[in-house]
């Protein structure tokens, strides 16, 4: 499969799963810095586990 980033240049598959993995840490963080300033730490730890997942995942690709 081919696949294009934001400029248009095509990328391997795997270029494109890192992409969508840095896209959603920083997603996760920022709705675990929202949860954090309404004080719901369920979400908060929510989120943090995402945001390991993703990491983890992204680890494990570059590896």
């Amino acid at each position: 499969m081919i696949y294009r980033n934001e400029k248009g240049q095509f990328i391997t598959e795997k270029q494109a799963i890192a992409g969508d993995l840095i896209f959603f840490i920083s997603e996760w963080m920022r709705w675990a810095q929202d949860a954090f300033r309404k004080g719901d730490r369920e979400d908060v730890r929510r989120c943090m586990a995402e945001v390991r997942d993703c990491r983890e995942k992204l680890r494990a690709l570059v590896a």
